[in-house]
């Protein structure tokens, strides 16, 4: 065996060694709450010892509290994220396709928003809502999280739609194509790589906010997960076998967004950071 053979197969062990490591610590959180969530309370006194049976009273008692708040997740997960990345879409495509007066100081005046933290605005946020009488609705936390989503979707389709070539558009308005049909047809269809991976992170983030469903909703038919969890947590005590089994269910949703599309994901990715 050569040297430059053994250097480039321990350079490979060294490789997946690290990767095979980073992965373990990344998953001994979620192996402890799998493994508390199937304890009974006397076995939760050592944390790192295995179950020995499955107790599905935390399954159970984390379903009636948190039963309701996973669907009132979805509902305002699915539209925010759609309507976030359909608006970021229209703000995307002239800003990355055209250039016109002024169109640097747009694209970084919505660049601002992604430097605006969230807890400066909440009283004025509040005081909004309530007059537009959108408090404590699900409507409401839809504009909420698509205001809030239009940066960041406005900056990751720019540089995706910049990586398609601007001969495209000339050569489909030369066609006939109108400007309104190379989006539809042409650009939005190309983009979906873009799409995925803007969805992934957009659903990610608005099915795991805790800020806006805490300050923006009182009651249990609008309530998200993320605030029906803090239930668990008591003020003198914590059931951990609850807490966990609910914590399980309500990571599944995106787990299983991100396991189904994750090809998309990294395409996309790569795609949008070609060029900017």
């Amino acid at each position: 065996m050569t040297r430059a053979k053994r250097k480039y197969i321990f350079k490979y062990i060294f490789i997946y060694a690290a990767l095979i490591f980073f992965a373990a610590v990344f998953l001994v959180p979620i192996g402890v709450m799998i493994s508390t969530s199937m304890k009974s309370p006397p076995e939760l006194v050592n944390v790192l010892a295995l179950p020995k049976g499955f107790y599905w009273e935390n399954h159970r008692a984390a379903f009636e509290i948190i039963g309701r708040g996973m669907l009132n997740s979805l509902l305002i997960t699915l539209p925010a994220v759609f309507i976030s990345s359909f608006v970021g879409a229209l703000g995307a495509y002239p800003l990355s396709q055209f250039r016109f007066k002024g169109d640097q100081l747009v694209y970084m005046f919505l660049l601002a928003g992604l430097f605006v933290p969230f807890q400066i605005v909440l009283i004025p946020l509040f005081q909004i809502m309530r007059e537009l009488r959108l408090y404590d609705s699900i409507p409401g936390l839809w504009l909420v999280h698509t205001v809030y989503g239009i940066p960041i979707c406005t900056f990751y389709l720019r540089n995706f739609f910049a990586t398609i070539p601007k001969s495209l558009l000339e050569a489909s308005l030369i066609d006939g194509c109108s400007i309104a049909g190379y989006f539809f047809r042409i650009l939005l269809p190309l983009s979906k790589p873009g799409f995925a991976a803007l969805i992934i992170l957009q659903a990610r983030a608005i099915w795991n906010d805790l800020l806006f469903g805490l300050t923006l909703t009182r009651s249990a038919t609008t309530r998200p997960v993320t605030v029906e969890l803090s239930a668990f947590v008591g003020m003198t005590d914590v059931q951990y076998g609850h807490l966990m089994a609910a914590s399980l269910w309500s990571i599944l949703p995106t787990t299983i967004i991100f396991l189904v599309f994750q090809k998309h994901f990294i395409r996309g990715l790569l795609g949008g950071s070609i060029k900017s």
